[in-house]
């Protein structure tokens, strides 16, 4: 594959956890190999096919050493911040791509800036293939994360292998993230599995803000299948 082709691949299949609904994907995305376990450093200058997909309003993403980091998370974090209600901002990666039961073992840690005066968490989000193959239209599913508020200016590691998930289909401008928010069913990644035995993983990553009104957090040290990433200043 022509290195250009795969960039364009990279780019449609960051974009597919946007959370704000394709109505078709043109053409198909391929899911590419999951690479090997260890520890990665994200920073600005390696984003490890880590982007900003379709952020919305006037919120904020930076790499800073402010809030410091979680145990063994370096010097530094990712931080996220929605100063309004319609404010969104997001990070994923499309590295994490293939079967779901990949995120089982997934984790990452979340810290809220004691200033914030909302008193959620950044939330967790997979895009799926809810059929595996090739992505049609309509095959598109998000799956959810809504992590327990915790203390402001400490840091707290969420389990996202054993919690619960909404599943979204991705129609129009569905917000995946106010529909869990407000009532959507939750179940286990292991009920989701059975339910829907193909479904593959697309990209997944980090989502705040749409309903998150002054909610200033950071996040670090994400866990999936395996691999960390360590997000840091440089």
């Amino acid at each position: 594959m022509r290195r250009g082709r795969r960039n364009g691949l990279i780019a449609t299949a960051a974009a597919v956890v946007a959370l704000v609904g394709l109505a078709s994907l043109q053409p198909a995305v391929a899911v590419g190999p999951f690479g090997p376990s260890g520890r990665v450093t994200v920073t600005p200058a390696a984003s490890n096919q880590f982007a900003g997909t379709l952020d919305e309003g006037s919120g904020s993403r930076e790499f800073t050493a402010r809030y410091g980091a979680p145990p063994d998370g370096g010097s530094g974090a990712l931080e996220l911040r929605t100063p309004g209600d319609g404010d969104k901002r997001q990070y994923v990666t499309d590295e994490v791509a293939g079967p779901l039961s990949r995120f089982t073992d997934a984790s990452y840690w979340a810290y809220r800036d004691p200033a914030s005066s909302s008193g959620t968490m950044p939330s967790f989000a997979i895009a799926v293939d809810v059929n595996g193959g090739t992505l049609e239209a309509g095959d598109l599913y998000v799956l959810t994360y809504l992590p327990d508020r915790a203390p402001a200016g400490t840091w707290t590691r969420y389990d996202v292998g054993s919690g619960t998930y909404c599943t979204t289909q991705q129609i129009g401008r569905v917000d995946a993230y106010r529909q869990c928010r407000d009532g959507g069913e939750q179940r286990t990644l292991s009920d989701i599995m059975a339910a829907y035995p193909d479904m593959t993983a697309y990209a997944a990553g980090f989502n705040q803000g749409g309903g998150d009104a002054g909610l200033v957090s950071a996040v670090d040290l994400l866990r999936v299948g395996g691999r960390t990433y360590d997000f840091e200043p440089g």
